[in-house]
């Protein structure tokens, strides 16, 4: 029997210096998370490449990555992301979010995202409800 296998959901494009000393973001969450024996494939989820249904199946676990996009926003390559999120969710599947990946998932109703509005110098957190 072979090792665990996870899959690294890419949220953001790879700038030049991460390329260059670690091979892109998808070589900075290997080295981080990686372990010998383990298989990880990585899906450019911001570019429109997701997994399909027969490749979600063969996963231990997904780790959804950060991004400069807004985690509210309605970006089709987003809902997309919820939608996989889902199925992931209903089939008890492993999830590590980063950042904007750790937001995503709360719109599922298993968390809840507060927004910090400043007003007149004070903090205050008001909840953030999806449409």
């Amino acid at each position: 029997m072979g090792g665990k296998k996870f899959a690294v959901l890419l949220c953001a494009e790879d700038p030049e210096y991460v390329k260059m000393k670690y091979g892109g973001y998808f070589g900075v969450f290997l080295r981080m998370l990686g372990e010998e024996g383990e298989t990880w494939d990585v899906y450019k989820v911001a570019c429109g490449e997701f997994p399909d249904d027969e490749e979600i199946k063969t996963f231990d676990g997904f780790v959804i990555t950060g991004s400069c996009n807004d985690a509210h926003g309605n970006d089709v390559w987003i809902l997309k992301l919820l939608i996989l999120l889902q199925k992931l969710n209903s089939m008890k599947k492993k999830i590590l979010g980063i950042c904007f990946g750790h937001q995503v998932p709360c719109f599922l109703g298993n968390g809840q995202i507060l927004i910090a509005i400043k007003l007149f110098g004070l903090m205050e957190n008001v909840p953030f409800t999806r449409y």
